[in-house]
């Protein structure tokens, strides 16, 4: 078996190829368009290790840019995803090897690294838990990300909030400027990698929240695919949310603007919320979102210095 360092970029169909055996339906809908995509945000150079048997495709890793900011502190960094192992040469250690690989790269380069694994995983768990350590990282566990899905009701009383699309990016960046919580590892994206959000394939929109006229935050949401035994469903999903001040109120108004924001093109009228951690417990069921059986735990890795491993909460996307 040969790992080597790609660029993950060219490496895309082969990615893909892995990514979608190696995760049967239901599960995300891995097109070489999306990992380009995904891999492609402007920021720290990409990073991507696949392995090859005897020139076949086996497995896959990579980090895509991301940008952080912590108590006033803003830092370029990463998020780790996509690690894969096709059916046929699982059991022989190379999600173990993908991990060493990469993480050894990765030292280097001093930047915080987020990545999320599923919670109720334990095998998936001590894999990352060792390969951490034999990297020589530091690793600080955040608040665990419970899905949470939302089905308007026609009959709920109108928000106070409103949250509306927009393609005024400078008004989105302000929003995501304001906050501030110093629990939260914020996503913290810059003009061009709002820019390069908006390429996604799939349908995406901005949101604007605001409350009397002014604006309390910001949400992004697109039309997630899901591969299914029966096709590819397509489900409204909230990816990073931006409220300072979270409430109810505001939440709901995200939700439901969520909800009405691919209307056609959605196969179910239902809002997937990946990470609601930012938002209270108790104002989650008041704002009429559900928790699911889905669940993640993120984690900060530190190859370097820096506050990160202080936070306790990320409103980052889970990738």
């Amino acid at each position: 078996m040969q790992l080597e360092h790609v660029d993950p970029i060219a490496a895309a169909e082969e990615a893909s190829l892995v990514l979608r055996e190696a995760w049967p339906p239901p599960a995300l809908h891995y097109t070489a368009d999306y990992l380009r995509w995904q891999l492609g945000f402007p920021g720290p150079a990409p990073r991507a290790v696949l392995a090859r048997e005897r020139g076949e495709p086996a497995g896959f890793i990579g980090v895509a840019p991301r940008r952080f900011r912590f108590r006033g502190a803003t830092s370029p960094g990463y998020v780790l995803s996509f690690v894969s192992v096709r059916p046929k040469f699982q059991g022989q250690g190379l999600a173990s090897r993908l991990y060493g690989e990469l993480l050894a790269s990765l030292r280097a380069s001093g930047l915080p690294i987020v990545v999320f694994v599923e919670a109720r995983s334990g095998p998936a768990q001590r894999v990352l838990y060792n390969a951490v350590k034999a990297a020589g990282l530091r690793r600080k566990q955040l608040a665990t990300c419970r899905n949470h899905g939302f089905v308007p009701r026609p009959s709920a009383a109108p928000t106070q909030a409103v949250a509306r699309p927009t393609e005024a990016a400078a008004d989105v960046l302000a929003a995501i400027a304001a906050c501030g919580d110093d629990r939260v590892l914020w996503s913290a994206p810059d003009a061009a990698q709002l820019e390069h959000s908006l390429r996604d394939p799939r349908p995406r929109r901005l949101l604007l929240v605001e409350e009397a006229g002014r604006p309390v935050g910001a949400a992004a949401v697109f039309l997630s695919e899901i591969a299914t035994a029966r096709g590819i469903d397509r489900v409204a999903t909230l990816d990073a949310l931006f409220l300072p001040e979270p409430t109810a109120d505001r939440l709901a108004a995200v939700l439901r603007a969520a909800s009405e924001a691919f209307a056609g093109q959605a196969t179910a009228p239902v809002v997937s919320a990946p990470n609601l951690t930012l938002v209270p417990q108790d104002q989650l069921k008041p704002a009429g979102a559900r928790p699911t059986d889905a669940s993640f735990d993120a984690f900060v890795l530190l190859p370097g210095d820096g506050p990160w491993l202080d936070a306790e909460v990320t409103n980052l996307e889970v990738v």
